[in-house]
């Protein structure tokens, strides 16, 4: 499940998508997993063009 937020948000970021941003960011702290805010700042560190 967090796999697939973090997934949606880095590409959500990459295409400027404020809203689908928002509510991606609710549901991963609703998630509330250390790990998966380790991995989405480990893939939006990878850069733009990055897969």
């Amino acid at each position: 499940m967090a796999r697939e937020v973090i997934t949606g948000l880095v590409d959500a970021v990459r295409a400027g998508d404020d809203p689908r941003i928002d509510r991606l960011l609710e549901e991963l702290v609703r998630i509330g997993s250390p790990d998966a805010l380790c991995e989405l700042r480990r893939q939006l560190a990878k850069g733009p063009m990055s897969p």
